[in-house]
Protein backbone atom coordinates (compact mmCIF):
# COMPACT_ATOMS: atom_id res chain seq x y z
CA UNK A 1 0.00 0.00 0.00
CA UNK A 2 1.26 3.46 -0.89
CA UNK A 3 1.64 5.59 2.21
CA UNK A 4 0.04 9.01 2.56
CA UNK A 5 2.10 12.20 2.62
CA UNK A 6 0.27 13.22 5.81
CA UNK A 7 2.16 12.13 8.96
CA UNK A 8 0.30 9.64 11.16
CA UNK A 9 -0.21 10.63 14.83
CA UNK A 10 1.35 7.93 17.03
CA UNK A 11 1.83 7.84 20.81
CA UNK A 12 5.31 6.67 21.82
CA UNK A 13 6.08 5.71 25.42
CA UNK A 14 9.63 6.27 26.68
CA UNK A 15 9.85 2.91 28.48
CA UNK A 16 11.83 2.13 31.62
CA UNK A 17 13.92 5.24 32.43
CA UNK A 18 16.83 3.03 33.53
CA UNK A 19 16.81 1.07 30.27
CA UNK A 20 17.63 1.96 26.67
CA UNK A 21 14.09 3.21 25.97
CA UNK A 22 14.64 6.97 26.23
CA UNK A 23 17.80 6.77 24.11
CA UNK A 24 16.31 4.67 21.31
CA UNK A 25 13.16 6.81 21.28
CA UNK A 26 15.10 10.05 20.72
CA UNK A 27 17.40 8.42 18.16
CA UNK A 28 14.36 7.13 16.26
CA UNK A 29 12.65 10.52 16.33
CA UNK A 30 15.77 12.08 14.80
CA UNK A 31 15.54 9.65 11.86
CA UNK A 32 14.38 11.25 8.62
CA UNK A 33 12.33 8.13 7.84
CA UNK A 34 10.33 8.57 11.04
CA UNK A 35 10.04 12.36 10.65
CA UNK A 36 8.43 11.96 7.21
CA UNK A 37 5.87 9.36 8.29
CA UNK A 38 4.94 10.08 11.89
CA UNK A 39 3.50 12.86 14.02
CA UNK A 40 4.87 11.66 17.38
CA UNK A 41 3.42 12.28 20.83
CA UNK A 42 5.96 11.02 23.34
CA UNK A 43 4.59 9.97 26.71
CA UNK A 44 7.20 10.40 29.41
CA UNK A 45 9.49 12.83 31.19
CA UNK A 46 10.93 15.85 29.39
CA UNK A 47 14.15 15.89 31.50
CA UNK A 48 14.73 12.18 30.82
CA UNK A 49 14.18 12.65 27.10
CA UNK A 50 16.47 15.70 27.04
CA UNK A 51 19.15 13.66 28.78
CA UNK A 52 18.70 10.92 26.15
CA UNK A 53 18.97 13.42 23.31
CA UNK A 54 22.16 14.90 24.77
CA UNK A 55 23.67 11.43 25.11
CA UNK A 56 22.68 10.48 21.57
CA UNK A 57 23.87 13.77 20.14
CA UNK A 58 20.56 14.58 18.44
CA UNK A 59 18.87 17.98 18.34
CA UNK A 60 15.25 17.82 19.41
CA UNK A 61 13.20 20.34 21.34
CA UNK A 62 10.67 18.70 23.66
CA UNK A 63 7.53 20.68 24.38
CA UNK A 64 5.31 19.49 27.22
CA UNK A 65 1.63 19.64 26.33
CA UNK A 66 -1.57 19.00 28.24
CA UNK A 67 -2.90 15.49 27.73
CA UNK A 68 -6.31 16.86 26.79
CA UNK A 69 -5.20 19.72 24.56
CA UNK A 70 -2.35 21.44 22.79
CA UNK A 71 -0.88 20.84 19.36
CA UNK A 72 0.63 17.44 18.67
CA UNK A 73 3.71 16.19 16.95
CA UNK A 74 7.03 17.39 15.68
CA UNK A 75 7.86 20.34 13.48
CA UNK A 76 10.39 23.10 12.89
CA UNK A 77 9.69 26.81 12.88
CA UNK A 78 8.60 27.59 9.33
CA UNK A 79 11.47 28.42 7.01
CA UNK A 80 14.23 27.65 9.50
CA UNK A 81 15.89 24.26 9.03
CA UNK A 82 18.55 25.20 11.56
CA UNK A 83 16.13 25.00 14.47
CA UNK A 84 15.72 21.65 16.26
CA UNK A 85 12.57 19.66 15.51
CA UNK A 86 9.88 20.21 18.11
CA UNK A 87 8.39 17.10 19.68
CA UNK A 88 5.25 17.10 21.80
CA UNK A 89 5.52 15.34 25.17
CA UNK A 90 2.68 14.33 27.49
CA UNK A 91 3.72 13.75 31.09
CA UNK A 92 1.21 11.36 32.71
CA UNK A 93 -0.24 12.31 36.09
CA UNK A 94 0.86 9.05 37.71
CA UNK A 95 4.51 9.38 36.78
CA UNK A 96 7.07 9.81 39.54
CA UNK A 97 10.60 11.20 39.34
CA UNK A 98 11.80 9.10 42.24
CA UNK A 99 14.36 6.38 41.57
CA UNK A 100 14.20 2.73 42.47
CA UNK A 101 12.41 -0.30 41.03
CA UNK A 102 8.98 0.59 42.46
CA UNK A 103 9.06 4.11 41.02
CA UNK A 104 10.26 2.84 37.64
CA UNK A 105 7.39 0.37 37.50
CA UNK A 106 4.89 3.08 38.37
CA UNK A 107 6.33 5.34 35.67
CA UNK A 108 6.21 2.61 33.03
CA UNK A 109 2.57 1.83 33.81
CA UNK A 110 1.53 5.50 33.91
CA UNK A 111 3.06 6.11 30.48
CA UNK A 112 1.29 3.15 28.88
CA UNK A 113 -2.04 4.07 30.50
CA UNK A 114 -1.73 7.65 29.18
CA UNK A 115 -0.91 6.40 25.69
CA UNK A 116 -4.05 4.25 25.75
CA UNK A 117 -6.08 7.33 26.71
CA UNK A 118 -4.60 9.29 23.80
CA UNK A 119 -5.79 6.57 21.42
CA UNK A 120 -9.18 6.26 23.09
CA UNK A 121 -9.67 10.03 22.73
CA UNK A 122 -8.79 9.84 19.03
CA UNK A 123 -5.72 12.06 19.38
CA UNK A 124 -3.41 9.31 18.14
CA UNK A 125 -4.04 6.30 15.92
CA UNK A 126 -1.63 3.84 17.49
CA UNK A 127 0.93 3.21 20.22
CA UNK A 128 4.61 2.30 20.12
CA UNK A 129 6.03 1.22 23.46
CA UNK A 130 9.68 1.29 24.46
CA UNK A 131 10.80 -1.67 26.61
CA UNK A 132 9.86 -1.99 30.27
CA UNK A 133 11.11 -4.27 33.05
CA UNK A 134 8.81 -6.99 34.37
CA UNK A 135 10.68 -6.93 37.69
CA UNK A 136 9.88 -3.24 38.24
CA UNK A 137 6.19 -3.85 37.48
CA UNK A 138 6.14 -6.49 40.20
CA UNK A 139 8.00 -4.12 42.57
CA UNK A 140 5.24 -1.55 41.92
CA UNK A 141 2.58 -4.11 42.80
CA UNK A 142 1.48 -4.54 39.18
CA UNK A 143 0.99 -8.21 38.34
CA UNK A 144 1.55 -8.03 34.60
CA UNK A 145 3.98 -10.27 32.73
CA UNK A 146 4.56 -7.50 30.20
CA UNK A 147 2.99 -4.97 27.84
CA UNK A 148 0.65 -7.49 26.18
CA UNK A 149 -1.11 -8.38 29.40
CA UNK A 150 -1.12 -4.77 30.63
CA UNK A 151 -2.70 -3.48 27.43
CA UNK A 152 -5.37 -6.19 27.50
CA UNK A 153 -6.40 -5.02 30.97
CA UNK A 154 -6.26 -1.30 30.14
CA UNK A 155 -8.32 -1.74 26.96
CA UNK A 156 -10.77 -4.29 28.34
CA UNK A 157 -9.90 -6.67 25.50
CA UNK A 158 -11.14 -10.25 25.79
CA UNK A 159 -7.97 -11.76 24.33
CA UNK A 160 -4.67 -10.40 23.10
CA UNK A 161 -2.11 -12.23 20.98
CA UNK A 162 1.58 -11.45 20.63
CA UNK A 163 2.83 -11.44 17.03
CA UNK A 164 6.36 -10.79 15.80
CA UNK A 165 6.65 -9.29 12.34
CA UNK A 166 9.23 -8.10 9.84
CA UNK A 167 8.47 -7.94 6.14
CA UNK A 168 6.79 -11.22 5.16
CA UNK A 169 7.75 -12.93 8.42
CA UNK A 170 4.85 -13.05 10.91
CA UNK A 171 4.75 -15.37 13.92
CA UNK A 172 1.93 -15.41 16.50
CA UNK A 173 2.24 -16.97 19.96
CA UNK A 174 -0.33 -19.20 21.65
CA UNK A 175 1.36 -18.63 25.04
CA UNK A 176 3.49 -15.62 25.89
CA UNK A 177 5.67 -15.42 29.01
CA UNK A 178 4.79 -18.88 30.27
CA UNK A 179 7.48 -20.91 32.07
CA UNK A 180 8.34 -24.09 30.14
CA UNK A 181 7.19 -26.22 33.08
CA UNK A 182 3.63 -24.86 32.75
CA UNK A 183 3.26 -25.01 28.97
CA UNK A 184 1.27 -28.22 28.80
CA UNK A 185 -1.12 -26.89 31.46
CA UNK A 186 -1.84 -23.71 29.51
CA UNK A 187 -2.24 -25.20 26.03
CA UNK A 188 -5.80 -25.97 25.02
CA UNK A 189 -7.60 -26.77 21.79
CA UNK A 190 -9.73 -23.65 22.14
CA UNK A 191 -6.71 -21.47 22.84
CA UNK A 192 -4.80 -22.71 19.80
CA UNK A 193 -7.83 -22.29 17.55
CA UNK A 194 -8.47 -18.77 18.85
CA UNK A 195 -4.92 -17.71 17.98
CA UNK A 196 -5.34 -19.24 14.50
CA UNK A 197 -8.50 -17.18 13.96
CA UNK A 198 -7.00 -13.94 15.31
CA UNK A 199 -3.91 -14.41 13.18
CA UNK A 200 -6.14 -14.90 10.14
CA UNK A 201 -8.00 -11.66 10.93
CA UNK A 202 -4.71 -9.79 11.35
CA UNK A 203 -3.39 -11.12 8.04
CA UNK A 204 -6.54 -9.83 6.30
CA UNK A 205 -7.18 -6.54 8.12
CA UNK A 206 -3.63 -5.39 8.83
CA UNK A 207 -1.51 -6.99 6.13
CA UNK A 208 -3.96 -7.08 3.22
CA UNK A 209 -3.90 -10.85 2.64
CA UNK A 210 -7.32 -11.66 1.18
CA UNK A 211 -6.97 -15.43 1.60
CA UNK A 212 -4.11 -15.96 4.07
CA UNK A 213 -2.33 -19.28 4.35
CA UNK A 214 -1.39 -20.15 7.91
CA UNK A 215 1.02 -22.67 9.41
CA UNK A 216 0.89 -24.12 12.92
CA UNK A 217 3.98 -25.41 14.72
CA UNK A 218 4.14 -28.51 16.89
CA UNK A 219 5.03 -28.38 20.57
CA UNK A 220 7.10 -31.57 20.80
CA UNK A 221 10.16 -32.76 18.82
CA UNK A 222 9.29 -34.26 15.43
CA UNK A 223 5.67 -33.14 15.94
CA UNK A 224 5.28 -35.75 18.64
CA UNK A 225 6.00 -38.80 16.41
CA UNK A 226 2.31 -39.85 16.55
CA UNK A 227 2.27 -39.66 20.32
CA UNK A 228 5.62 -41.33 21.01
CA UNK A 229 7.31 -38.03 21.94
CA UNK A 230 4.31 -36.23 23.38
CA UNK A 231 0.52 -36.25 23.16
CA UNK A 232 -0.22 -32.53 22.69
CA UNK A 233 -0.16 -32.69 18.88
CA UNK A 234 -2.81 -35.43 18.71
CA UNK A 235 -4.85 -34.24 21.69
CA UNK A 236 -4.77 -30.44 21.22
CA UNK A 237 -3.07 -29.03 18.14
CA UNK A 238 -4.37 -31.24 15.32
CA UNK A 239 -8.00 -30.98 16.53
CA UNK A 240 -7.63 -27.18 16.71
CA UNK A 241 -6.29 -27.09 13.13
CA UNK A 242 -9.15 -29.29 11.88
CA UNK A 243 -11.75 -27.14 13.65
CA UNK A 244 -10.27 -23.93 12.22
CA UNK A 245 -10.37 -25.42 8.72
CA UNK A 246 -14.07 -26.24 9.12
CA UNK A 247 -14.62 -22.55 9.92
CA UNK A 248 -12.88 -21.40 6.75
CA UNK A 249 -9.24 -20.94 7.73
CA UNK A 250 -6.60 -22.11 5.28
CA UNK A 251 -4.24 -23.66 7.79
CA UNK A 252 -1.73 -26.52 7.84
CA UNK A 253 0.24 -28.30 10.55
CA UNK A 254 1.48 -29.03 13.07
CA UNK A 255 4.98 -28.79 11.59
CA UNK A 256 8.20 -29.65 13.45
CA UNK A 257 9.54 -26.22 14.34
CA UNK A 258 13.23 -26.84 13.60
CA UNK A 259 12.94 -27.93 9.97
CA UNK A 260 10.09 -25.47 9.34
CA UNK A 261 12.45 -22.52 9.72
CA UNK A 262 15.73 -24.19 8.76
CA UNK A 263 14.33 -25.17 5.35
CA UNK A 264 12.58 -21.85 4.76
CA UNK A 265 9.11 -23.41 4.74
CA UNK A 266 7.76 -20.35 6.56
CA UNK A 267 8.05 -18.45 3.27
CA UNK A 268 5.17 -20.56 1.86
CA UNK A 269 2.75 -19.05 4.40
CA UNK A 270 1.40 -15.60 5.27
CA UNK A 271 1.77 -16.21 9.01
CA UNK A 272 2.87 -18.89 11.45
CA UNK A 273 1.43 -19.85 14.84
CA UNK A 274 4.00 -20.91 17.49
CA UNK A 275 3.21 -22.60 20.78
CA UNK A 276 5.56 -20.69 23.08
CA UNK A 277 7.85 -17.69 23.41
CA UNK A 278 11.29 -18.92 22.37
CA UNK A 279 9.88 -21.15 19.64
CA UNK A 280 8.89 -17.89 17.91
CA UNK A 281 11.55 -15.47 19.13
CA UNK A 282 14.67 -17.46 18.30
CA UNK A 283 13.88 -17.79 14.56
CA UNK A 284 12.37 -14.29 14.42
CA UNK A 285 15.52 -12.67 15.80
CA UNK A 286 17.81 -14.84 13.68
CA UNK A 287 15.88 -14.01 10.50
CA UNK A 288 15.04 -10.34 11.16
CA UNK A 289 17.62 -9.21 13.70
CA UNK A 290 17.00 -5.76 15.19
CA UNK A 291 14.17 -5.11 12.75
CA UNK A 292 11.74 -7.62 14.26
CA UNK A 293 8.69 -5.87 15.73
CA UNK A 294 6.31 -7.00 18.47
CA UNK A 295 2.71 -6.39 17.38
CA UNK A 296 -0.27 -6.90 19.71
CA UNK A 297 -3.43 -8.40 18.18
CA UNK A 298 -6.77 -7.97 19.90
CA UNK A 299 -6.58 -4.28 20.82
CA UNK A 300 -8.87 -1.55 19.40
CA UNK A 301 -5.81 0.17 17.88
CA UNK A 302 -2.39 -0.77 16.53
CA UNK A 303 0.34 -1.31 19.11
CA UNK A 304 3.95 -2.17 18.30
CA UNK A 305 7.24 -2.37 20.15
CA UNK A 306 10.84 -3.16 19.23
CA UNK A 307 11.63 -6.84 19.69
CA UNK A 308 14.23 -6.28 22.41
CA UNK A 309 14.21 -5.63 26.14
CA UNK A 310 15.44 -2.85 28.41
CA UNK A 311 19.12 -3.85 27.92
CA UNK A 312 20.16 -2.22 31.18
CA UNK A 313 23.70 -3.53 30.72
CA UNK A 314 24.26 -0.98 27.92
CA UNK A 315 21.74 1.68 28.97
CA UNK A 316 22.90 5.32 29.13
CA UNK A 317 26.22 4.51 27.50
CA UNK A 318 25.43 5.82 24.01
CA UNK A 319 25.63 2.29 22.57
CA UNK A 320 21.97 1.39 21.98
CA UNK A 321 20.78 0.90 18.39
CA UNK A 322 17.49 2.53 17.43
CA UNK A 323 16.81 0.26 14.43
CA UNK A 324 14.23 -1.77 16.32
CA UNK A 325 12.41 1.35 17.48
CA UNK A 326 12.48 2.85 13.99
CA UNK A 327 11.00 -0.36 12.57
CA UNK A 328 8.31 -0.43 15.27
CA UNK A 329 7.31 3.20 14.66
CA UNK A 330 7.18 2.82 10.88
CA UNK A 331 5.13 -0.39 11.09
CA UNK A 332 2.70 1.28 13.50
CA UNK A 333 2.28 4.19 11.09
CA UNK A 334 1.83 1.94 8.05
CA UNK A 335 -0.77 -0.26 9.74
CA UNK A 336 -2.61 2.55 11.56
CA UNK A 337 -2.97 4.55 8.37
CA UNK A 338 -4.99 1.94 6.50
CA UNK A 339 -7.34 0.54 9.16
CA UNK A 340 -10.66 1.75 10.47
CA UNK A 341 -10.62 2.36 14.20
CA UNK A 342 -11.56 0.88 16.57
CA UNK A 343 -10.27 -2.45 15.30
CA UNK A 344 -12.76 -5.31 15.69
CA UNK A 345 -11.56 -8.80 16.60
CA UNK A 346 -14.79 -10.66 17.39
Amino acid sequence: MKSSSVPVPIAITMGDPAGVGPEVVVRALASSRVARRVLPVVVGSVPTLERGAALAGVELRFLEIDARGGSLGSSRPRGDEREPRRVAVVTPAGMTRRSGARARGQTAYACVAEAVRLCADGRTRGIVTAPISKATLVAAGLRFAGHTEMLRKLCGSRRTVMMFACGELRISLVTTHTPIGRLTQELSRGGVEEVIQMTKKAAVALFGKAHPRLAVLALNPHAGEHGLLGAEEERIIRPAVRSARKKGAVVEGPFPADSFFARGKWKDFDATIAMYHDQALIPAKLLAGDNVVNLTLGLPFVRTSPGHGTAEDIAWQGRASAEGMVSAILLAADLSEKVRLPLRWD
